[in-house]
């Protein structure tokens, strides 16, 4: 134990280093994510995150750790699932479709991501197509991956393209969805940062 501790506390400073990177960067690419938000943005954000938060969908994953969060892309835009299913971004922080409910399906990082207040998965097509889905499915199953930058990457798990590479989550410059089959981790189009509702950036 006092190894453990010993080894922890060594390790405190690129810790540190590491959080104050990200929050370097959070500063310079998400301008429109600022923590700086009025107290009307709070209540709002606070008030959808409330909106309709069933759980009876959630039987098949029952105990799964479960985040509301907001994915905000690298391009600038939070992700969205409306009352359609239609997938797309917004600059608004304060728009109810961004707030997500991210549940661990299974070891690994496998998500399922849902709208809350849409009530929609998203999902992946086999071509890459992104979509709503109000029954769950294998096609709504996400891989998180930890990039080097800090943030966030989610490929499709149940689809790849026709030569294996993965599908991924993402969203243009314009906020729109990007066909998995023209993603590639390296693009900025599928980095995403998870924040709290509130705001804050996340460190998972």
């Amino acid at each position: 134990m006092r190894g453990w501790l010993s080894a922890w506390k060594g390790n405190l400073p690129s810790v540190l280093s590491g959080l104050y990177v990200q929050f370097v960067l959070l500063l310079g690419s998400v301008g429109l994510a600022s923590t700086e938000r009025t107290s009307v943005e709070l209540a709002t954000i606070m008030n959808c995150s409330q909106h309709e938060r069933h759980t009876g969908n959630y039987d098949y994953m029952e105990g799964g750790d479960v985040r509301v969060r907001q994915l905000f892309s690298r391009t600038q835009w939070f992700l969205t699932v409306d009352d359609t299913g239609r997938i797309g971004g917004t600059q608004d922080p304060t728009n109810c479709y961004s707030i997500l409910e991210i549940r661990t399906v299974s070891e690994g990082g496998v998500l399922a991501i849902k709208g809350v207040k849409s009530q929609y998965y998203i999902s992946m097509s086999h071509s890459g197509v992104l979509q709503g889905k109000k029954i769950y499915s294998e096609s709504c199953n996400f891989k998180e991956i930890f990039l080097e930058n800090y943030f966030n990457a989610y490929s499709s798990m149940k689809w790849t393209r026709q030569n294996g590479k993965q599908m991924f989550l993402a969203l243009s410059q314009k906020g729109r969805p990007l066909k998995g089959r023209k993603t590639r981790k390296e693009n900025i189009s599928s980095h995403f940062i998870p924040l709290k509702c509130k705001g804050e950036p996340i460190v998972e």
